[in-house]
């Protein structure tokens, strides 16, 4: 890893939960919800959530957050407090990039770093390739671009998400009886510390007449009808210009071990990578060391034309 920088940090070592609550509405009408810390600093940070998850993905670094670095932590679109899409839209990973493009461009933010985790880290991943010019510095935790499909189950993709879809307009969330509980069941499919699933849920849900539910579009859980394959992949990230610092969790995800990470890690011209002990959530359960590796990297990598 590059070295490290000198970074003034709250002196109590531990930022109060005091962010500012964002609301931007994009060109495209859908309007993005989201926390930022340190407005007007003057590293400029977007910081993107992993699939399912929302903005508080972010509160276990942001209590970390060097007084340099103005982090901006959104709900993807879907997610969290943020609009849905229209009724009649997929979730396209291309429109996730369109709107960081367009969020940009209504902050006036020239140039700017991306954190991105998981899904975050595929959409930070693209936007780099996609905005070369405009982004400065990329950390991804574990997400190292996105998914990839196989050309020959073509036809069988558009078929189960045309069926996804439809299930999707139909399907009745799911009731949990309290946040406790919703936590509980999150902590059933995702290894990770009470204490993130709680955050998580806290923004997360709302609550009904019957109960609590999550704000998440179910249609987030529909299986997209159309894929990158792998090399078109690894060639998108060769178009990334900027430093890359991946941050892995140590043991990684069975997916993350496949040999054409290798591959696509080697497309990456200034790539770096950290290992840190924890799960899929490394972010959020031990914030201390992840911190430790981004916040002086993306400082260090800000240059004098943002």
């Amino acid at each position: 890893m590059a070295g490290a920088c000198l970074c003034q940090s709250n002196p109590t070592g531990s930022r109060p939960l005091n962010p500012e609550k964002i609301e931007l509405t994009l060109p495209d009408s859908i309007t993005l919800r989201g926390l930022r810390w340190n407005p007007g600093a003057p590293v400029k940070v977007l910081a993107l959530h992993g699939w399912l998850d929302n903005a508080h993905s972010f509160l276990p670094l942001a209590r970390l957050l060097p007084d340099q670095i103005e982090l901006l932590a959104i709900d993807q679109a879907g997610h969290g407090w943020s609009d849905h899409r229209s009724g009649h839209s997929w979730y396209y990973l291309a429109d996730f990039v369109r709107d960081i493009d367009q969020l940009t461009s209504v902050l006036n933010w020239n140039r700017f770093s991306l954190l991105g985790h998981s899904l975050g880290g595929a959409v930070s991943c693209m936007t780099a390739a996609a905005l070369a010019e405009q982004v400065q510095a990329l950390a991804v935790v574990e997400g190292l671009g996105p998914l990839p499909g196989d050309p020959q189950q073509s036809a069988g993709r558009l078929g189960e998400a045309l069926a996804g879809l439809k299930q999707a307009a139909k399907t009745r969330l799911r009731q949990h009886p309290s946040p406790d509980a919703a936590a509980a069941a999150r902590l059933k499919t995702n290894p990770m510390q009470p204490a993130s699933a709680e955050l998580l849920v806290k923004r997360g849900l709302q609550q009904t007449d019957d109960g609590w539910v999550w704000r998440t579009d179910t249609r987030l859980r529909v299986a997209s009808p159309v894929r990158f394959t792998e090399i078109e992949i690894q060639y998108m990230l060769e178009g990334i210009k900027c430093p890359v610092l991946q941050v892995m969790p140590d043991p990684p995800a069975a997916f993350m071990s496949i040999p054409h990470m290798q591959r696509r890690r080697a497309m990456i011209s200034d790539y770096r990578q950290i290992d840190i002990p924890g799960h899929h959530h490394v972010h959020m359960d031990n914030p201390e060391p992840c911190a430790a590796a981004i916040f002086p990297f993306l400082i260090e990598h800000q240059d004098a034309n943002s």
